[in-house]
């Protein structure tokens, strides 16, 4: 049976919807589908305001998993991995958390990533433990310069993740966001998905630290902060 995907293509800004930017995704996706014999059932456009690749910003994005998830479809074909999110992380949480729950694929043509393949599975494996690589390096690089500003005095650690607050230069537990946190993680203990835990938030009126809308990949990120 010939597995159905749909397209997403996605520029920066209003003036590359003239050039070839656009057409060039569409054409190569096509392409793609063509020789690998899939059938491209629809393609979704996305213009994006700003550079941000956010998921939570980009309407068009959400109209296709909407469009997959109602069982329109097998996948989700991009060109590249910075079409569908801003990094590798974001990426895995949205195959891990939304894709995969659902049976469904993700193709990326950049990273020859199909995820209804072995050998793309195994792939995103691999980008999963460079990502977590990436993330160990930078920290050990600011541990250095954190030490030393932090001997002159108070609190040196950069902004207070979820659940802290910074007062009179002192790190102290904000009560209310250690709350939903724990509310967080009972959720995720009984088997909720990212998305879903962040639907509820969003439902109950209760904000991030930057006060906006709840997302899976922030959900993701808290549940796998350390205590403390």
């Amino acid at each position: 049976m010939v597995k159905k995907l749909v397209g997403y293509v996605r520029v920066s800004s209003e003036s590359q919807e003239d050039n070839t930017s656009l057409q060039n995704q569409i054409e190569r996706i096509e392409a793609y589908c063509m020789a690998f014999g899939y059938e491209l059932v629809k393609i979704f456009k996305e213009v994006a305001t700003g550079t941000k690749a956010d998921i939570e910003t980009r309407p068009i994005f959400n109209e296709a998993i909407e469009y997959l998830k109602n069982d329109n479809a097998d996948g989700i074909i991009a060109l590249k991995l910075d079409r569908i999110a801003r990094n590798t992380r974001d990426v895995l949480t949205l195959v891990e958390d939304v894709l995969e729950p659902q049976n469904k694929m993700l193709v990326l043509l950049d990273l020859q990533v199909d995820t209804s393949t072995p050998t793309g599975k195994m792939i995103l494996t691999v980008m999963s433990a460079v990502a977590q690589l990436e993330r160990d390096t930078i920290n050990e690089r600011t541990q250095g310069g954190r030490k030393t500003k932090a001997q002159k005095g108070g609190y040196a650690y950069g902004k207070p993740k979820f659940g802290y607050q910074t007062e009179d230069k002192e790190l102290k537990e904000d009560s209310s966001q250690q709350e939903t946190i724990r509310l967080i993680k009972r959720h995720r203990r009984s088997g909720k998905s990212y998305q879903k835990i962040a639907d509820y938030l969003n439902a109950q009126n209760i904000p991030t630290k930057q006060g906006k809308k709840w997302s899976s990949s922030v959900v993701y990120r808290i549940c796998q902060e350390k205590a403390g």
